[in-house]
């Protein structure tokens, strides 16, 4: 699932929620609720800046999608 995808890229950059929130200039809220799964569906934008933060990219995220 994409969501264990970002939270093992968040683990191992060892970033806080307030950390991807200021280095992506989200709303701490907004990055709590995809990281907490409450959000199911982001925009791919925003998924893209906590991501690239992350230092990751999209492919990692959404490689089970990939055929």
């Amino acid at each position: 699932m994409w969501l264990e995808n970002l939270k093992t890229l968040k683990k191992e950059k060892g970033l806080s929620i307030k950390q991807i929130a200021d280095k992506t200039n989200l709303p701490e809220r907004t990055v709590n609720r995809i990281l907490s799964g409450e959000t199911d569906n982001p925009y791919v934008d925003t998924l893209h800046r906590i991501v690239t933060v992350l230092g990751g990219s999209l492919d990692d995220i959404l490689a089970e999608f990939k055929d």
